[in-house]
């Protein structure tokens, strides 16, 4: 059997049999959304588009696979030192994925996202890649936290938690 997460050698996905909740809800006319990490397989057959959602924006696995193969490289984490790929749909868009930025952006999509589709039934998927090793956070939330940069990136999602809440609310 294959063991193992999928990465950026994996020539397998998810199942074209499986059903995805996107797909479920899709029946009912809902928008779909997917930000985050995938982590299902990262060739087209088996993106988010190929299973439910009308959009993604996100890295299709995990942020520390893909090595650049840096010594020290979680010691003194820096995104150029992986050569994961931030997609949008089926397109990368960056390569490296700008890792300190991805809280962020994925934040402002599901904001944009969530605003495009007030008047519909919607569904968002949001995996944010941290707090997964390597850990990264924007420069606003660098050394905010008594608790060092994980303390920075847990203060983060918070933020993204509470700014999406507050978009459900408005």
């Amino acid at each position: 059997g294959i063991l193992g997460a999928l990465g950026p050698k994996a020539t397998h996905g998810v199942n074209a049999d499986e059903v995805t909740l996107a797909e479920i809800v899709k029946q009912k006319a809902y928008a779909t959304a997917c930000y985050g990490k995938w982590h299902l397989g990262h060739l087209p057959p088996f993106l988010p588009t190929k299973h439910g959602f009308d959009s993604y924006f996100g890295i299709p696995y995990s942020n520390d696979m893909d090595s650049r193969g840096i010594k020290g490289a979680f010691a003194d984490p820096k995104s150029e030192y992986w050569n994961v790929p931030l997609m949008r749909n089926e397109d990368i868009i960056e390569r490296p994925a700008k890792q300190e930025t991805l809280t962020r952006r994925y934040t402002e999509e599901a904001v944009g996202f969530i605003k495009s589709q007030k008047d519909q039934p919607f569904f968002l998927y949001l995996a944010h890649t941290f707090p997964h090793v390597p850990l990264f956070r924007s420069e606003e939330f660098s050394g905010r936290s008594l608790r060092g940069l994980f303390g920075d990136v847990i203060e983060e999602i918070d933020w993204s938690t509470g700014r999406i809440l507050d978009t459900l609310r408005e």
